[in-house]
């Protein structure tokens, strides 16, 4: 009681109140709350209970008591760490800049816990100490939560990383929000769809990519693909499934979808046409003309829409053959297909559809830009000189039909024209396309 009287007769008068209000609020906030006088070795408590009381009494020093109740309050792997921070002839020093000092702890009673030193007054040397032990296991759970949290972030993030590495645009969408955030993004899709620190839901962003982006023959499947409902159909948790499509400039691209969660989808897209530009010449490039093969037409190309099929051939190349050799045929072919395929845009199509038989598809081309393209490749053809055979006159036929439907349906009236060019040689000719009812 006399240290009582002591402590408050050392604070001014209009602090009374102000330290009995802290008092009554230290009993809820706190485990155990004393004031230490470093100069006289005493204790005062504020809040403490029987446990601490006995060894207060039972101690010959104060640091001995503090030592051996943080001690015993410690769970093992905290004794140490509680030791180092009650050493009290440190605290002047650790005191010195700033007016507060704490430490986490695992307690055995209340679980984890945070012990502090708070100064108080300015003396010098310092002799005043605040001591409190506070309970933090809300707080601790919440950190603990938090620190889960991130770690599954980053969890997601490296299995993102893994799954996704090689692609040059990653996004992730929440379905349940429509919220997207962006991982990464290449230029050319960035500048496409003019984004700002703003993003757009989902679907308007989607739709704006492919109708951007992405070629319009393919837009349709991928608008199928990227459909939450088409993923949640199809995707469970953690699966993932891929799409080539082409861009708008025709060039190849992978679409990767991977379901990480129950409303989380991520997409990544990458660049892929070299590649598959690569292995489809493999399959369906022509090793003599560099065109594309039959099996091309068969696989990929028959199935198209386009507006024009043209059907060319090289004139009289029987004779060639038989007069001049086949080294001189493939000589030829390899010319015309040259002639061929230097003439067209990236996304019209030469085939080698057999022998010297060329097939041609056009997108988006009226008949009179199709009739100008053939004149320009019939008059090439005329003018070609084959290195190892001048001598051997070259002149080929073209017959094509426009409109618009699938290459495969449009062959027969492209094969039909071509028929009346072989009875003149050396010409074009064009027929419409008449789509059967």
């Amino acid at each position: 009681m006399d240290n009582c009287k002591k402590l408050i007769a050392d604070i001014p008068a209009n602090s009374a109140e102000f330290f009995t209000a802290i008092t009554h609020a230290s009993a809820e906030l706190y485990i155990s709350m004393h004031v230490l006088d470093l100069k006289d070795q005493t204790a005062f408590p504020i809040k403490s209970n029987e446990f601490i009381d006995k060894f207060m009494k039972s101690s010959s020093s104060l640091q001995e008591s503090f030592t051996n109740i943080m001690v015993n309050l410690a769970c093992p792997e905290s004794i140490e760490t509680i030791k180092n921070f009650t050493i009290l002839s440190t605290l002047p020093e650790r005191l010195k800049n700033t007016n507060v000092i704490s430490e986490i702890f695992h307690g055995k009673i209340h679980g984890w816990s945070k012990a502090i030193f708070v100064r108080i007054g300015d003396e010098k040397p310092l002799r005043r100490v605040l001591y409190l032990v506070e309970n933090v296991n809300a707080q601790m759970t919440k950190l603990e939560q938090e620190k889960e949290l991130l770690e599954q972030n980053r969890k997601q993030q490296n299995m993102i990383n893994a799954l996704m590495d090689g692609y040059t645009s990653v996004v992730c969408v929440d379905f349940a929000t429509g919220k997207v955030e962006i991982f990464r993004i290449n230029d050319r899709a960035k500048n496409a769809l003019g984004l700002t620190k703003e993003l757009p839901p989902f679907k308007a962003l989607a739709e704006k990519y492919i109708n951007t982006t992405v070629h319009e023959e393919d837009r349709e499947i991928i608008r199928k693909v990227i459909d939450e409902s088409y993923i949640k159909e199809n995707l469970q948790v953690g699966s993932s499934l891929s799409k080539i499509f082409h861009n708008d400039i025709g060039q190849y691209v992978e679409m990767k979808v991977v379901r990480t969660g129950e409303e989380t989808t991520v997409f990544g897209f990458t660049n892929k046409n070299s590649e598959i530009t690569e292995i489809n010449d493999k399959i369906y490039k022509d090793s003599l003309t560099q065109v594309m093969n039959r099996k091309f037409f068969d696989d990929k190309l028959a199935s198209c829409n386009c507006q024009a099929v043209v059907m060319a051939d090289i004139d009289f190349f029987k004779e060639v053959n038989d007069n001049y050799g086949h080294q001189c045929g493939d000589a030829a072919l390899a010319a015309v297909a040259t002639i061929m395929s230097s003439s067209i845009r990236s996304l019209d199509r030469v085939v080698r559809y057999g022998g010297d038989e060329f097939l041609i598809s056009f997108k988006g081309i009226s008949p009179e830009v199709l009739k100008i393209r053939l004149e320009q490749m019939r008059a090439k053809a005329e003018k070609i000189k084959l290195q190892d055979y001048p001598d051997v006159p070259l002149t080929m036929s073209f017959g094509g039909t426009y409109g618009n439907g699938t290459v495969s349906d449009m062959l027969s009236f492209a094969d039909k024209a071509l028929y009346m060019s072989k009875k003149k040689r050396n010409c074009v000719t064009l027929v419409p396309f008449e789509e059967k009812n």
